[in-house]
């Protein structure tokens, strides 16, 4: 540590009783950490709590980033979430950040937290890839409204997360589970659920088109949140599919994860799918419980075909949201449901077809050997007209006998993922139940519910679903089930 990170550090701490006294804590953190009880490693510590030590000057945001920076010095090389790493110009915010904060600016609970996104979300001065050839050498002349708003709240990018090419495929190339090496994080937002199963940061964001960021988050045991459609803005962000593609907050605990929505969420006029509907302040959700709640579930036919672990870690958890005082019925899906996914694919693979067709006019060689994404966008471009319209028609009607449904339930709750990572399960479909909530747009949150025995230690996860704009109910749900269980303290032994 240089002599000028020690002087700042007693800076800190000279002044933390003044500004404990004088800087209210955040209402939302449950977890509160004293002085005597701050580790060793800082970057163990949730957003939540290192917002706490930050804003009364227990510890500094240039520690804090040290502190993460020396664990992806000694995990990245095994891991492998990143595909850039900016630790330079994040010392300069840092310092900033710490200069702020010491001047009595404070500017909220993402103020010097470290942060890393998706190599899909531009980064101005910063090469944006999307982990193709085609864009190794991109680099944006401004920042997604994602990045922009993290900035805006004070927050300190760190890197750029790894994902498969053009965020094609439930795998992620080059990024291990911090579980288990061997296996995939999952995809496509691979890398930014390892690098928070790793605590390598403390706060991420994905992207999810069919799942990408729940699938990840519940394979590496940390929580991911794909809110409403329109919810956050999703421009400069590099596309797969206009009406699927969401952009989500992914961080470790679902206090956490309330925090990072109420920073990146908010209506953007230059996203034309952007909804103009207030946002409240999520954390106040937090307290409220689930007594009352009625939650429906899928039809035990269409769980039959999943691993016996992921079955036993949701009856045990629903056994639990009983126990909290909510209600469980099992709903059957519309008749519709069985042209959903057909449905989700084509939309998929035909709007996929229009945003690369001036790449394959262009380079049809330039993709990565082995990718999906040539095969996908040029099959997708042999469709015609009416099969997306027809994809639509379903779409559409899905959609409103999906919200039906809500008339007699609060939330819909499943299984966060078919299987533990790396197992594949005969006859089943795991991204399936994922599908719902990109096609009709509706928010849905995934939250670790246990470890696997057959294969041991693997997480397993638990995915809450409600309508529209409902997000609200979904935190409420997640974090009361999340305060009396213990799966997100656990620390992989990486």
């Amino acid at each position: 540590m240089s002599e000028d990170t020690r002087l700042t550090r007693r800076t800190f701490l000279k002044g933390a009783a003044a500004a404990t006294a004088a800087t209210p804590l955040l209402a939302s953190q449950r977890v509160r950490v004293s002085a005597a009880q701050v580790p060793t490693d800082l970057a163990l510590l949730t957003l939540a709590q290192a917002a706490q030590l930050l804003s009364t000057r227990q510890a500094s945001p240039v520690e804090l980033l040290d502190a993460c920076l020396r664990r992806i010095d000694a995990l990245e090389p095994r891991v492998g979430a990143f595909i850039t790493l900016v630790p330079d110009a994040a010392r300069e915010a840092a310092r900033e950040a710490e200069r702020e904060i010491m001047a009595g600016g404070y500017r909220g609970p993402l103020h010097g937290i470290p942060f890393g996104v998706k190599d899909t979300h531009y980064t101005k001065g910063i090469r944006t890839t999307a982990h193709s050839p085609l864009l190794a050498d991109f680099v944006p002349d401004f920042d997604a409204t994602v990045v922009a708003r993290l900035k805006d709240a004070g927050a300190i990018l760190l890197g750029k997360l790894n994902l498969p090419e053009w965020s094609f495929g439930g795998l992620t190339p080059g990024t291990s589970n911090p579980w288990d090496l061997s296996r995939t994080p999952g995809g496509s937002s691979g890398g930014s659920a390892a690098a928070l199963a790793a605590r390598m940061l403390p706060a991420a964001t994905g992207g999810d088109t069919t799942g990408s960021v729940r699938q990840p988050a519940i394979l590496c045991g940390v929580v991911g949140f794909k809110a409403t459609y329109g919810r956050v803005s999703r421009r400069g962000i590099v596309a797969i599919s206009w009406t699927l593609d969401h952009v989500g907050p992914m961080t470790r605990t679902v206090e956490d994860n309330a925090l990072l929505l109420n920073v990146i969420a908010g209506y953007d006029p230059q996203d034309p799918g952007s909804a103009n509907v207030p946002v409240p302040d999520y954390t106040r959700a937090l307290d409220r419980g689930v007594r009352g709640l009625r939650i429906g579930i899928p039809e035990r036919s269409i769980l039959a075909p999943h691993h016996p672990d992921a079955l036993r870690a949701f009856d045990d958890a629903l056994r639990v949201l009983e126990g909290l005082g909510a209600t469980v019925t099992e709903v059957a899906m519309p008749p519709s449901y069985r042209g959903m996914s057909p449905a989700h694919n084509l939309t998929r693979i035909m709007e996929a077809a229009a945003y690369h067709r001036p790449h394959l006019l262009a380079n049809p060689d330039g993709y990565g050997e082995g990718s999906p994404v040539r095969r996908d966008v040029e099959a997708g471009s042999l469709l015609m007209a009416a099969d997306y319209e027809k994809a639509q028609r379903v779409r559409r009607r899905f959609t409103r006998e999906f919200r039906a449904l809500f008339d007699a339930i609060d939330l819909y709750v499943m299984p966060g993922h078919d299987a533990p990572a790396g197992i594949t399960m005969p006859g089943s479909n795991g991204l399936d139940l994922d599908r719902i909530f990109n096609l009709t747009g509706f928010p849905s949150l995934s939250v670790p519910c246990g470890f696997s025995t057959d294969p041991p230690g693997l997480p397993l996860g638990l995915q809450i679903a409600a309508p529209p704009f409902e997000e609200e109910r979904i935190f409420a749900a997640a974090q009361a089930y999340q305060a009396v269980t213990d799966w997100h303290t656990r620390v992989p032994s990486v």
